[in-house]
C-alpha cells in the first residue's frame, strides 16, 4: 500500500469516526434493513436542485457548513432513503440529498442508507419528502416486477453493491 493511499484511509476512517453513529438506533438498523453504502455512489443520485438549506431533526434550517457541525456534534440519526417506483420505473435519493453533499465534501466514505419501493417515484409522487425534481431510470438489471412495495437493503435492489457494502 502507497503512504499516500494510506494516508487517504486513515482520513476517511478518522472522519467516520467523528460522526456519532446514531443510525444505529435506528428501528431500520435494528430490524436489518440499512446498509453502509459508497458516499460516492450516493452522490451519483442526488438532487442538485435541492434547496440551499438543510433541516435539522429540531427543525432549525442550516446551510451545509452548519448541516457538517451538526453531524460532528450530534451524530447521524437517520439512513438515507433511496425510493425506487416500480411503475414509472424510476429511482432517486429521496430523503438524505443534504447530508450525501456534506459527506461527499468530507471525504466520508460510507453512508447509512435504505431503499423504499412503491409505485411511483419522483416529484410527483404523493410522498416526496424532498422538492428536487432528480430522477433517474432504473438500471436494467434491477427485476423491478419482482418488488413489492416495502423497505429493502439497497444490496438487495441494487445487486451492484453487493460486494461495494461495508459491513457493520
Amino acid at each position: 500500500m502507497t503512504k499516500s493511499l494510506i494516508a487517504h484511509t486513515e482520513f476517511c476512517y478518522t472522519q467516520i469516526m467523528e460522526i456519532a453513529e446514531q443510525w444505529k438506533n435506528n428501528i431500520l438498523t435494528r430490524i436489518g434493513v440499512v446498509d453502509l453504502v459508497p458516499t460516492a455512489w450516493l452522490y451519483e443520485i442526488y438532487g442538485t436542485d435541492v434547496s440551499p438549506l438543510a433541516d435539522l431533526k429540531d427543525g432549525t434550517l442550516v446551510d451545509l457548513e452548519n448541516l457538517w457541525e451538526n453531524l460532528k456534534t450530534e451524530g447521524l440519526y437517520d439512513p438515507v432513503i433511496i425510493r425506487v417506483g416500480t411503475n414509472n420505473k424510476k429511482y432517486r435519493l429521496e430523503a438524505g440529498n443534504h447530508r450525501i453533499q456534506v459527506l461527499y465534501q468530507h471525504d466520508v466514505e460510507f453512508t447509512p442508507a435504505i431503499v423504499q419501493v412503491q409505485d411511483e417515484c419522483g416529484p410527483n409522487a404523493a410522498n416526496n419528502q424532498t422538492d428536487a425534481t432528480h430522477n433517474f431510470d432504473l438500471p436494467s438489471y434491477i427485476e423491478y416486477q419482482n418488488l413489492k412495495p416495502g423497505i429493502y437493503r439497497p444490496a438487495q435492489v441494487f445487486t451492484e453493491l453487493k460486494n461495494e457494502i461495508k459491513k457493520f
